[in-house]
Parts: structure tokens; sequence; C-alpha cells
């Protein structure tokens, strides 16, 4: 059960981190005037419109890559339920992404991203850490003679 709590406490503290470092460039290229209020919806929209695509592609790969390493260190800690705890960090980043979308008004396309990325990559990410721990899977094996000391 510690290697549970662990795992999802590591993986959601990675997944953030990576979330940051994704958007920094972003948020340091493009920064929001000075004076202007996050929570005026009608003055982030008007900024958002001024944004380049590459900077709001940004904040599109940052919510898919960063719960996929979240749900990694997760399932990859835990070392069993591979895909309940990828999920468990993939609802996580979706209530945050939810959130965001909420307080801010972001293009259609990003919405969509923001809702679905979190579930498919932090899926994607728990397949991954079971591909690493678990063993190939053991079926027929073609007869060795040297076990029955047979070889020539």
């Amino acid at each position: 059960m510690w290697r549970s709590v662990i795992g999802i406490i590591a993986g959601f503290f990675a997944g953030a981190f990576v979330v940051f470092l994704i958007e920094l460039p972003g948020m340091i290229a493009y920064p929001p005037p000075p004076g202007v209020d996050m929570k005026d919806q009608e003055a982030m929209r008007a900024h958002l419109a001024k944004l380049p695509f590459a900077a709001i592609a940004g904040v599109g790969l940052a919510w898919t890559v960063g719960p996929f390493v979240g749900a990694w260190l997760a399932a990859l800690t835990a070392r069993r339920a591979f895909l309940a705890h990828a999920l468990v960090i993939g609802v996580v980043f979706l209530a945050m992404d939810v959130w965001m979308l909420l307080i801010i008004p972001h293009p259609l396309w990003l919405t969509i991203v923001g809702v679905v990325g979190p579930l498919v990559s932090s899926c994607l990410g728990g397949l991954l850490a079971a591909r690493m721990v678990r063993p190939p899977a053991g079926g027929p094996r073609p007869y060795d003679m040297r076990d029955k000391n047979m070889a020539c």
C-alpha cells in the first residue's frame, strides 16, 4: 500500500513539474500584458487571440506529456495495478485541466486535448510501466537437447 501512496504522490509532482517545464518557455516569451487581471475573461480571451499557435500548442503538449510521465512513475513505483495507478494520475490531471479551462477561455481544440489527453497519455504511461516491470510472457519453449545431455 505504501508503494501505491508514494507512487501516486511522486507521479503527481513529477507530472506537474514536467507540465511546468514545458509551459515555461511560452510563459516567458508571451506573458500577459501588465495590469491584466487573470480573472477577467475578456482580457484573457484577447491575450490568447494574440498568441501564436506554437505557444498554445505548447500548453496542449504539456497537458499530455505531464500526465504520461506522472502515470508512468506512479505505476512503476507501485509495481502492481499499473493502469489503476496511472488512471488516478490521469483523473487528477484531467480535473486540473478542466479547472483551468473553466477559469480561462481556451480554443476548442485545446479544450478537447485538455479532456482527452490526460486520460489517453496516462493509460499509455501505465502500459509502458507494466511492460518495463513484467517479464515477457512465458510460453512453450523449444526443446533444448542440452537438458538431457543429448547434444552432440
